[in-house]
């Protein structure tokens, strides 16, 4: 049988893909990797750009290593996979595959946050942390 909330997590597949990383300078000659939304979402219906603007927040709290739920050990290793990736300077082709195989991850951890009730459980998570 069916719900209402099937769709979701292929919707969340679909909206992490929309997320493109960029390493952004610090100090010291250091960088760090963000999230950031690639073009234009202003079109999508409105629980698809919220559940894009939670990815990025989720990506934040998973850049900080947060311990809270939902996100987990699995999703934080393929994060820095793609961070070393990014930092080394390796090939395009295989930043693109450490780039795919995190956005799975924050598709899972975003579905597992939002599962027991999706449009409140975005506008949670789609909320800037302090």
């Amino acid at each position: 049988m069916t719900t209402a909330d099937d769709h979701w997590p292929a919707t969340l597949e679909r909206v992490t893909g929309v997320l493109d990383f960029e390493a952004a300078p610090l100090a010291g000659g250091k960088f760090e990797v963000r999230a950031k939304i690639r073009g234009d979402i202003s079109q999508l219906p409105a629980l698809v750009g919220l559940a894009a603007r939670a990815a990025v927040q989720l990506d934040k709290r998973v850049a900080a290593a947060d311990t809270e739920a939902p996100v987990d050990r699995k999703a934080v290793l393929a994060r820095k996979d793609l961070v070393r990736a990014i930092a080394d300077d390796v090939s395009a082709m295989f930043v693109t595959g450490y780039a795919a195989a995190y956005r799975l991850e924050l598709a899972r951890i975003l579905w597992a946050g939002i599962a027991d009730a999706p449009r409140r459980r975005l506008e949670e998570l789609a909320r800037p942390r302090p």
